[in-house]
């Protein structure tokens, strides 16, 4: 390779690639889990990134289920409104609201009794598709990493 840029140009194309596959195949995975709704999705989606991130700040946090669970609730930051899930899905708010009421119904989702906020139960997580699906998509991410890791060697 006597061309620099052709080694970004590896990169880029299966970074593309990648991206592409681990959207894919994630979404179809949750679409299995929702009965291929995919509006449902895209809300489960909303709010597992705003809990994920009141998950972040539990780093410090005891690994006892109970302890935890009992954290994430009391968390300021936890979940997000219905119309924070319409705005950051496009979805229109009486759809949201009747995709969360499913989703609720369910036990996917839940609402905080203190801010109305939308969040996902600790159960939810632990629900053995959710897991799966979610242990898939690092398993996707971890492939991705691996093979940039192969091609950047050569770009070193």
């Amino acid at each position: 390779m006597d061309d620099p840029n052709a080694d970004i140009s590896v990169l880029t194309r299966l970074e593309l690639y990648f991206s592409i596959r681990q959207f894919t195949r994630t979404t179809r995975r949750f679409a299995e889990i929702f009965s291929y709704d995919y509006e449902m999705v895209m809300i489960f989606f909303v709010v597992v990134e705003a809990c994920f991130q009141a998950i972040l700040n539990l780093g410090g946090a005891s690994s006892d289920r109970d302890a935890i669970e009992q954290i994430y609730l009391e968390s300021a930051t936890i979940g997000v409104s219905l119309f924070g899930i319409a705005d950051a899905s496009g979805i229109p708010r009486e759809t949201v609201r009747r995709k969360v009421k499913a989703l609720t119904d369910l036990g996917y989702l839940a609402v905080s009794e203190k801010s109305k906020n939308i969040y996902i139960p600790i159960s939810a997580f632990f629900d053995l598709n959710i897991f799966d699906a979610f242990r898939l998509y690092v398993a996707d991410i971890d492939q991705f990493v691996r093979t940039l890791q192969f091609y950047a060697k050569d770009a070193r």
